[in-house]
């Protein structure tokens, strides 16, 4: 309880400096206008095959598969909370490890980039432990950490993982100092880029789970609003409590129910 309690100060403090301080001003691209093609002049492509994306359980662009109908209902529901909101930013975490947080991340924003007035941006801003590119099969050279560090800048981060209108942040690495990271200036310049680059584009960042370190908590300031990811049998009726206790003052527009009855299942 007392970790619970000094997440909650924390965030309680931060919110007052979020996204503030002296920062260069950002430069905003050229809209894209989402019904064209695009073509990927400084974003790394990658080839995935079918049968990779079927055994890493992101099916949220086969049709034939029926799990797919859930996160097109996910996608639907999310975007319009967001369109209602003028909210361009979503978090998405869990209670505890292991819950299918970043496999929803994943699958949300594949599902998102198939609407043709709508592209999206997946971040992996969890720094201690980084999954999303071992679910699209790669290795990438650079990671956020990288970034964060001062080692890259941003176009050497990202990658299209071969879906349109997708573009994906990986990280790569651990640290220690992942919450001392994720509210520098260096963050905070990261996200104001971002959200300014294309005025099409939703933001989705997979954060780390809620009782397991207070990294989301600090991060939770910079986003619009969040989704909670829980599994069904795994999570206690105290880790949901208190994790809805954390996320108490922000934006949760929904919380997803993780392997029931072997889909996800949302509820707003």
């Amino acid at each position: 309880m007392d970790r619970i309690k000094t997440a909650l100060e924390k965030n309680k403090a931060r919110k007052q400096h979020s996204l503030q301080g002296e920062n260069r001003p950002v430069q905003k691209v050229q809209q894209i206008n989402p019904h064209d093609e695009i073509n990927y002049t400084q974003t790394k492509r990658l080839k995935i095959h079918k049968h990779v994306l079927v055994e890493n359980r992101l099916i949220a662009a086969n049709r034939s598969d029926p799990r797919a109908t859930s996160f097109s209902l996910l996608r639907t529901q999310v975007l319009q909370a967001m369109r209602e909101n003028n909210w361009v930013t979503l978090a998405i975490t869990g209670p505890t490890p292991g819950v299918g947080k970043s496999l929803v991340a994943a699958n949300l924003a594949i599902s998102i980039s198939l609407e043709v007035n709508q592209t999206v941006l997946l971040v992996d801003m969890d720094l201690r432990h980084p999954s999303l590119n071992k679910k699209f099969n790669f290795t990438p050279k650079f990671g956020l950490l990288n970034y964060l560090k001062g080692e890259v800048e941003l176009p050497d981060l990202l990658v299209n993982p071969g879906f349109k209108r997708f573009v994906l942040l990986p990280g790569k690495g651990s640290t220690a100092e992942a919450s001392e990271l994720i509210s520098s200036p260096r963050t905070v310049e990261l996200i104001k880029e971002l959200k300014t680059r294309y005025d099409s584009r939703i933001i989705i960042f997979d954060l780390p789970p809620l009782l397991h370190a207070d990294d989301t908590m600090v991060f939770l300031p910079n986003v619009d609003a969040t989704l909670l990811v829980v599994e069904n049998g795994k999570n206690t009726k105290s880790d949901v409590q208190n994790s809805l206790r954390l996320l108490e003052g922000t934006n949760l527009i929904g919380t997803v129910l993780n392997k029931a009855d072997e889909e996800i299942k949302d509820y707003y």
